[in-house]
């Protein structure tokens, strides 16, 4: 144990429980750590559970692994504006910012001698000059999204609100372009946002997809079951819901006996309460492979956005068809048809949710062949030797 190095995660969500895309790929990378004979502190910060608390016993994979999470609002109030103005801030990463995390890392930073620390997010930057460490300490920056592209790409009717947005993305740009001279190292999960960094940071950008394990889950199946699965306090996700549910819902809970599952954290009160025919709508579920792995079909409504959608790779990876639009699959190197079912209209995806439900052959092979995709490009064995080697 004392013969171990030690990495420092400062993480803009907990990594544990893995609820969500974003806890997924924290955790992945946290695993892979400790793979490497790494012990892990992270530090996370959480809008809704834990505060202050380690991880519970039940959660954690490692005696290696320590998470402390901090529970804090996120509402954007007159003093984030204020403090945005003064020191030319992002408002979205300065909800992050909190005094008390802030001495809680120093602390540990003080107290162990950390040989990397990641800031998990550009968000997770915003303590980057608050805090002191060695020299020596290698800094790493991991890129989940190109997050002001999100803004830029947000739907919005309302001009304003447009605009808002835009400044929003804009005050993120300005950090994505600037925070990376003070690092060694950014990490990015999908190729799309390697491109992007590699074009301003070319000797500092390194592409490290999460990995997965494919396994074949023996559970039986909800016969002519669909899923989704996505935190509702994150902006795409929203949008794609909302479009689902007014433009492809009635016409699928109407067909043969269909049966929709919708889950994730933050769920709005209005599809808790709503009634939609043969829909079963829930907030936060404790684990997100037990929770698709009983349906058929995952299908992800996604139409803005950035990054790779790791719920995407999970469902590949036990073998499960996908149905996604063409922005949900960014950065997959996928084939339409062969490994996933892109539909980018509300017509595609009824009549492809409709095809697979029926044709369990075809279903089947979708599946396998996206297993075989992760195989082959989200390998754990290539991926922990680019990480020993940067690290």
């Amino acid at each position: 144990m004392t013969n171990k190095q030690k990495v420092l995660f400062i993480a803009n969500k907990p990594a544990y429980p893995k609820i969500d895309g974003g806890s997924i790929a924290i955790s992945k990378l946290v695993e892979s750590f400790e793979k490497i004979n790494y012990c892990i502190d992270i530090v996370s910060i959480s809008k809704s559970y834990y505060n202050n608390l380690k991880i519970p016993d039940h959660y954690k994979p490692s005696k290696n692994i320590n998470q402390y999470t901090f529970h804090k609002k996120m509402k954007i109030n007159l003093f984030n504006i204020i403090n945005s103005i003064i020191n030319n801030k992002s408002i979205q990463a300065l909800r992050f910012y909190d005094n008390q995390i802030n001495k809680y890392i120093q602390n540990l930073i003080d107290s162990r001698e950390y040989k990397t620390i990641i800031f998990e997010s550009i968000f997770s930057t915003i303590y980057l000059d608050k805090i002191k460490f060695s020299k020596d300490t290698k800094l790493i920056l991991r890129a989940h999204n190109i997050e002001h592209e999100i803004w830029f790409n947000l739907s919005e009717k309302n001009p304003i609100k447009k605009i808002i947005f835009y400044a929003l993305g804009m005050q993120i740009k300005k950090m994505e372009l600037n925070i990376p001279k003070f690092l060694d190292y950014i990490f990015t999960i999908s190729k799309n946002d390697f491109i992007f960094f590699k074009k301003i940071f070319p000797n500092k950008t390194n592409l490290i997809p999460v990995f997965f394990k494919t396994k074949n889950i023996k559970t039986k199946k909800i016969s002519k079951s669909i899923v989704h699965l996505g935190s509702m306090d994150w902006k795409p996700n929203v949008e794609g819901i909302d479009w689902f549910t007014k433009n492809v819902i009635s016409k699928v809970s109407e067909y043969d006996k269909f049966k929709i599952y919708i889950a994730g954290k933050k769920m709005p009160k209005k599809y808790l309460e709503a009634k939609f025919k043969n829909t079963f709508i829930s907030g936060k579920v404790e684990n997100a492979l037990d929770y698709i792995s009983n349906k058929e079909i995952l299908f992800v409504p996604i139409f803005s956005g950035s990054g790779i959608r790791i719920k995407i790779l999970e469902a590949m990876a036990i073998g499960m068809a996908v149905i996604s639009t063409q922005k949900g699959a960014q950065g997959i190197p996928y084939k339409n048809g062969h490994d996933i079912i892109i539909a980018n209209s509300a017509e595609d995806f009824y009549k492809y949710i409709c095809l697979l439900t029926k044709n369990k052959e075809l279903a089947i092979k979708i599946g396998e062949n996206g297993k075989r995709l992760i195989e082959k490009y989200f390998c754990e064995k290539e991926i922990l030797k680019k990480l020993i080697n940067l690290v």
